[in-house]
């Protein structure tokens, strides 16, 4: 089995943003893909998953981007399983560009019940799935402080197209939520450098999701967290990093 997944990736006008550069949203769907990928490989894709009624969730997520590839760049990311630690699954990522390092990303997961929906423990993968320490990030994605005053909000509900195959939202439409809020002119004068999230409930078909957020640190550091309207409970953390262009 492969321990350390590789494909490559060409940036077309769907993945650039108003720069002409790779998004936010379109590189993290390229690691969603990746991971899937490899899954597959390694025997717990979707589909064997369904089939024993489990299916994986992310959990959190760390991005640090170096550089942002432009359009026609063809990236390479390259992938791996980390271990396997009681409910926790850990995979990494690295993204290079003309065969150097432009960022990197590290991923916990979690295994879902497909019935009742609960988190179950992930380390009997260990007995199942081979994991290396050769390649291991100097960082993990942690916890992320939202004990802020958040000025601003915006409100979005979920559609029929923000759903996945599990059913729920698809995180990269998270992130998709998270720029919206932030205004356009933000957008033309920053740049992201660091992006974290920690997702803490899944969010379904016709729920209404208030994001708030907050921007600390001379407009460098934006906090976020989602609140969904219906129990006012907090679905999402989130963290941008950005540096002025």
């Amino acid at each position: 089995m492969e321990i350390i997944y590789t494909q490559n990736y060409q940036i077309n006008t769907t993945h650039v943003n108003s720069t002409k550069k790779l998004g936010l949203i379109g590189i993290l769907g390229f690691l969603q893909d990746a991971a899937s990928e490899h899954a597959e490989i390694l025997g717990f894709g979707y589909d064997n998953m369904i089939n024993k009624n489990i299916f994986w969730v992310l959990f959190r997520q760390k991005l640090i981007m170096a550089k942002w590839p432009k359009w026609h760049d063809i990236i390479t990311i390259r992938t791996w399983p980390k271990h396997f630690q009681g409910l926790y699954a850990f995979r990494e990522f690295e993204i290079l560009l003309d065969h150097k390092k432009i960022g990197e990303c590290s991923t916990t997961w979690m295994i879902l019940d497909g019935t009742t929906r609960k988190p179950m423990k992930s380390d009997f993968l260990n007995e199942c799935i081979n994991t290396t320490t050769d390649y291991t990030l100097d960082f993990v994605a942690e916890k992320i402080n939202v004990s802020w005053e958040f000025p601003w909000s915006k409100s979005y509900e979920v559609r029929n197209s923000d759903i996945d195959l599990n059913n729920h939202v698809n995180n990269t439409k998270y992130a998709q939520w998270i720029l919206d809020t932030i205004p356009f002119e933000y957008h033309k004068t920053h740049v992201v450098k660091e992006f974290e999230i920690n997702f803490t409930s899944e969010t379904m078909l016709g729920d209404t999701i208030n994001v708030q957020h907050a921007i600390h640190d001379n407009r460098a550091e934006l906090i976020f967290k989602g609140i969904r309207d219906s129990d006012e409970k907090m679905v999402f953390a989130a963290r941008i990093l950005a540096e002025k262009i």
